[in-house]
């Protein structure tokens, strides 16, 4: 009967031990914030082969102010680290993960907008001060 009592003990601890270990090991992955670089300009998230993201582009390519307004341009279908800040811009755009994808652009105000209208109509609004160039 002690015998039994022991052993049960000693499962006790060992599982309580192995919950305590799990956790502090889950919490301490979880914990870890990635570093992620703060807006300063215009950010542009488009994957290889995505058709709207191509509609984008070939408004890029005619448009008026491409040389005089810096955006950077970040593939993230096949790049990890321009996914991982990806991800991190839609988790600070408060977008949810069923309602993700490319194209995203993402303004120095840090407002994402996600589809090739709303990125193209914005960046057509868009005004520059000649006397800044």
């Amino acid at each position: 009967m002690i015998y039994r009592m022991k052993r049960f003990g000693i499962i006790i601890a060992i599982v309580t031990i192995a919950i305590l270990g799990g956790g502090v090991y889950l919490f301490s992955k979880g914990g870890k914030s990635q570093t992620v670089p703060s807006v300063s300009g215009y950010e542009y998230y488009w994957g290889t082969g995505c058709p709207h993201c191509a509609k984008v582009d070939e408004f890029f390519q005619t448009w008026a102010l491409k040389d005089k307004v810096e955006i950077a341009k970040r593939e993230v279908w096949y790049n990890k680290t321009n996914a991982k800040i990806f991800a991190a811009r839609l988790d600070a755009c408060q977008i949810p993960q069923q309602e993700r994808g490319v194209p995203v652009l993402v303004t120095p105000e840090g407002k994402c907008l996600s589809g090739d209208e709303p990125i193209i109509n914005h960046l057509k609004e868009i005004k520059i001060d000649e006397k800044s160039i």
